[in-house]
C-alpha cells in the first residue's frame, strides 16, 4: 500500500509518539491515581495499549477493504495503479526525454481485488476481535466508577483523539483533492514520467473514512471524560 508506507504509518507513529510524551508528562505532573488503581497499573496499561493497537489494525484493514470495494462501482483505476505496458522500441530510441513509451496499463482485476478484500477483511475481523476482547479486559481491571479517576483512560482517549483526528485532517483533504484531480483534471496518455504521479483516490479515501469513523467513535468518550472531571 503506497500511501500507507509513505504517509500513513509515519504520521501515525509521529502523532502517537508526541501524544504519548504529552500524556506521560501530564501523568507524572498531576496527582496520583487512587491506590487501588495504581496497584493494577500494569494490566490496565496493557489493556489500553492493546485497545489502541487493535484500533490501528481496524484502520489499516478497513482502508484496504474500502479501497477494494470502491474498485467495483468506480473502476480499477480509481483504487489501483496497475502495471505499465511499455512499447517495444529499439534500444537506442527507447529512452527519450520523457522516458520509455507506455502503450497502456494492465490491471489484474481478480487478483488485486481478492487480495484487498481478503487482507482488509481479515485485518478488520482480527482487529475487531482483539478490540472486543481487550475492551472486556479493560472493564474487568478498571470499573466504570473508577474510570473518571483513571489517568490511563484520559491518556488513551487523548492519544487516540489526536492520532485519528490528525489522520482525518490530513487524509480527507488529500482524498478530496485526488478525487477532483481524478475526475476533472485532464491527464492525457500516461508516460514514464507521469505514470507514478497519477492520482489513486480510492486509497486515500478508504483510509480517510476509517480514520473519521474512529475519530467520531473516540470523541464522545473524550468529551464524556472531560465532563465527568468538571
Amino acid at each position: 500500500m503506497i500511501l500507507g508506507q509513505s504517509i500513513l504509518f509515519p504520521l501515525v507513529v509521529l502523532l502517537a509518539f508526541v501524544s504519548f510524551v504529552v500524556a506521560a508528562i501530564v501523568y507524572f505532573r498531576s496527582e496520583k491515581e487512587p491506590e487501588p488503581l495504581q496497584r493494577r497499573f500494569l494490566p490496565r496499561f496493557y489493556a489500553y495499549a492493546m485497545l489502541f493497537i487493535s484500533s490501528l489494525i481496524l484502520l489499516i484493514g478497513g482502508g484496504r477493504l474500502l479501497k477494494a470495494a470502491f474498485s467495483y462501482p468506480l473502476g480499477m483505476e480509481f483504487s489501483y495503479r496497475g502495471q505499465p505496458i511499455y512499447a517495444e522500441e529499439e534500444p537506442e530510441t527507447m529512452y527519450r526525454v520523457m522516458g520509455p513509451t507506455i502503450e497502456g496499463i494492465e490491471y489484474r482485476e481478480e487478483e488485486e481485488r481478492l487480495r484487498g478484500l481478503l487482507d482488509g477483511g481479515a485485518s478488520v475481523v482480527i482487529g475487531g476481535l482483539f478490540l472486543a476482547l481487550h475492551w472486556v479486559l479493560r472493564n474487568r481491571v478498571e470499573s466504570q466508577k473508577e474510570r473518571p479517576l483513571s489517568l490511563l483512560n484520559k491518556a488513551y482517549l487523548m492519544v487516540s483523539g489526536v492520532v485519528y483526528g490528525g489522520l482525518s485532517l490530513v487524509l480527507i483533504p488529500m482524498g478530496l483533492y485526488q478525487l477532483i484531480e481524478f475526475y476533472f483534471v485532464p491527464r492525457g496518455d500516461p508516460t514514464a514520467e507521469t505514470f507514478w504521479s497519477r492520482p489513486i483516490p480510492g486509497e486515500a479515501l478508504g483510509c480517510a473514512l476509517m480514520a473519521l469513523v474512529l475519530w467520531l467513535w473516540i470523541l464522545p468518550q473524550l468529551f464524556k471524560s472531560l465532563g465527568g472531571e468538571r
